[in-house]
């Protein structure tokens, strides 16, 4: 690759300038944080990620992508990063790479670095060992292009996290939710079974907009971290700019109305969920605004002070797939009418040959943090459907838990054991595009949410 131009770019830590989150009452500041951001845009077109209708490189820029650092730290001196970055998802080897560096140059250990993608399709494709089968298209020389900014990108990750513990500063905390109503299920039950890729109005939702308010000790704001649970889809594979989509448009008009501050973006458990309708600009545009005026007024009021200390945990265990294809049956899919098929067909054979099996699991990461009392955060990696952030909320106390996705490693969707045995993309249709042999086992729900259940009470001291 030539000129992407991630290691020549300007890291930009936060400036406490906006007064507009002047403080709430009276409160001292007990912890410290910095927050620091660059950009990520490739400067040359690109494959992009997300859509495996797509049949070309990117064209251009509609705005620009970046990563941004929160860096927290306690009283006693402990300290967490989040990360979010305005990419499809963060493969789970290129995540072990840029924690490892990160624990080398700075300290950090692995449990206190969140690695978060908004999960926008306007984004570059980030390689991964299973790259899946939608990339059947690229040609060698974009594969060459795209393991090259993927080095990049980890390098810029790694900078931006020094950046924001470099700017470390008295600041105080302040938690709330508020709700925004634009994210819809794309799933829809028929008497041919279940469909994808179908608005349906009365299917599960969660409108929940989770907020971290991040001030001075004179009440200036520094940074806002909000998430939702909604895939960043407003756009569609016929634009071909690089983009943030409706995410990309909240942070920018929060930052816009606050000069100096971030506003960091946390995609939610949407795997099923999308904007409806969709497909121009001016419709990502308006969720972005409405999410962030949603954020903005929720800041402008009292907030419940998020005391420490800050607690971090983290756990990876095995998921397991289901049945995988016999020879045969993948001798048969390479005739199937879908060139995405038989791509995987190719693909699973290749594997077959080369490994003499198939791959029965996969390390799934999660995270808990705990902030003193006050509010736990929960990231779990894959597409997360949204039964689970419903279910963890109900079983672990909604007023206090942050459930958050796309974290760590998205190398599959993560469904339900409803989802999963109604079936269609979500359920199952979807590992084709991961370039996974099968859908998962039957005990997927119950072994995740019994490990979440585990470590947030680890965190909470339970």
């Amino acid at each position: 690759m030539t000129n992407t131009a991630l290691t020549r770019r300007t890291l930009l830590p936060a400036t406490l300038l906006s007064a507009a989150g002047r403080a709430r009452g009276a409160g001292s500041a007990t912890w410290r944080a910095g927050v620091a951001a660059v950009t990520i845009t490739p400067r040359q077109s690109m494959w992009m990620a997300g859509f495996g209708a797509r049949t070309k490189p990117s064209e251009g820029i509609l705005h620009e992508l970046q990563a941004k650092a929160l860096a927290l730290e306690d009283a006693a001196s402990r300290r967490g990063v989040l990360v979010t970055a305005d990419i499809l998802g963060f493969p789970g080897t290129v995540a072990a790479r840029i924690a490892k560096l990160v624990e080398k140059q700075y300290g950090l250990p692995r449990a206190a670095l969140v690695l978060s993608a908004t999960h926008t399709h306007g984004g570059p494709l980030v390689v991964s060992p299973r790259p899946g089968s939608s990339y059947w298209r690229l040609n060698d020389q974009q594969w060459r292009d795209a393991r090259e900014y993927t080095r990049e990108l980890e390098e810029e990750v790694v900078r931006v996290v020094g950046a924001a513990l470099n700017d470390l500063r008295p600041a105080r905390l302040g938690f709330g939710r508020t709700t925004a109503e634009f994210g819809v299920n794309r799933r829809k039950m028929t008497d041919k079974g279940v469909r994808s890729f179908v608005p349906n109005p009365e299917g599960p939702v969660d409108h929940d907009v989770a907020i971290l308010r991040v001030e001075s000790p004179a009440g200036v704001l520094q940074a806002v971290v909000f998430g939702y649970a909604c895939h960043a889809t407003a756009l569609v594979a016929d634009t071909y700019q690089f983009h943030g989509d409706y995410p990309g448009f909240a942070q920018q008009w929060l930052e816009n109305r606050h000069p100096g501050a971030r506003a960091l973006f946390v995609q939610g458990c949407g795997g099923d969920i999308t904007t409806h309708p969709r497909g121009t600009v001016e419709l990502a545009q308006k969720y972005g605004d409405t999410l962030a005026g949603a954020v903005e007024d929720a800041i402008k009021r009292p907030m419940t002070a998020v005391h420490g200390p800050l607690r971090c945990a983290w756990n990876v265990f095995s998921v397991a797939f289901g049945s995988a294809p016999s020879r045969d049956e993948l001798r048969d899919q390479l005739e199937h009418k879908d060139p995405l098929a038989r791509a995987h067909a190719r693909a699973m054979l290749a594997e077959l040959d080369r490994e003499g099996r198939f791959i029965s699991q996969h390390p799934y990461p999660l995270q808990a943090w705990q902030f003193g009392d006050d509010l736990t955060f929960l990231a779990m990696a894959g597409e997360v459907v949204v039964d689970y952030a419903l279910r963890l909320k109900r079983e672990l106390g909604e007023d206090k838990l942050w459930v958050a996705a796309y974290s760590n490693d998205v190398f599959a969707y993560i469904p339900s054991l409803r989802v999963l045995r109604e079936g269609g993309y979500e359920g199952g249709g979807s590992m084709r595009a991961y370039g996974l042999p099968a859908p998962f086992a039957s005990d997927i729900e119950e072994r995740i949410v019994g490990k979440a259940h585990a470590l947030v009470r680890r965190v909470r001291g339970k």
